[in-house]
């Protein structure tokens, strides 16, 4: 995605806005307010969190709310990415969020976007299924849990090195 965000800045933000109301086009009419939409489902991720207490949401809180929190606290390197907009969270399958988990991002789409560190070394592999099982229920609870976590966290670990 880096690539394309990096190629679209040379093009004008005419033709961007208008590339964009072409792909807006195929979005169900009933989607209309964006923010509010987007407003709702950061706000019931930030209620959905008081049913998910427990040793995964202190994981959570201590490597990743700094940069992924829903309030509009601080902006650690710039940025504060709700997780709950993310479709790595609704996203049929866990790989995307497990490299990212594992590798970090080191080459955003721009540099508003921040860097993510890689926690590959940081967390074990439980820590890492337990994280990942937690977010799913935590900003995606309308989809059904990922299955074969080990499995694909084993192959993603491979696929890193």
């Amino acid at each position: 995605m880096a690539d394309v965000v990096q190629q679209l800045s040379t093009v004008p933000d005419a033709d961007i806005h208008a590339m964009a109301e072409y792909l807006a086009s195929f979005n169900d009419a009933a989607v209309q307010d964006h923010a509010a939409i987007a407003d709702a489902t950061i706000e019931r991720a930030a209620r959905n969190q008081a049913t998910l207490l427990g040793p995964a949401q202190r994981l959570f809180d201590g490597s990743c709310a700094a940069c992924h929190h829903e309030q509009a606290g601080p902006k650690l390197i710039g940025v504060n990415t709700p997780l709950a907009l993310s479709t790595t969270m609704t996203a049929d399958s866990p790989d995307n969020l497990l490299h990212t988990i594992l590798n970090g991002i080191q080459q955003p789409a721009s540099p508003s976007l921040g860097f993510m560190p890689p926690f590959k070394q940081a967390l074990d592999d439980a820590q890492i299924v337990d994280l990942v099982r937690y977010m799913r229920a935590r900003f995606a609870p309308e989809t059904p849990a990922w299955g074969n976590l080990d499995s694909r966290l084993k192959a993603a670990r491979a696929a890193a090195h």
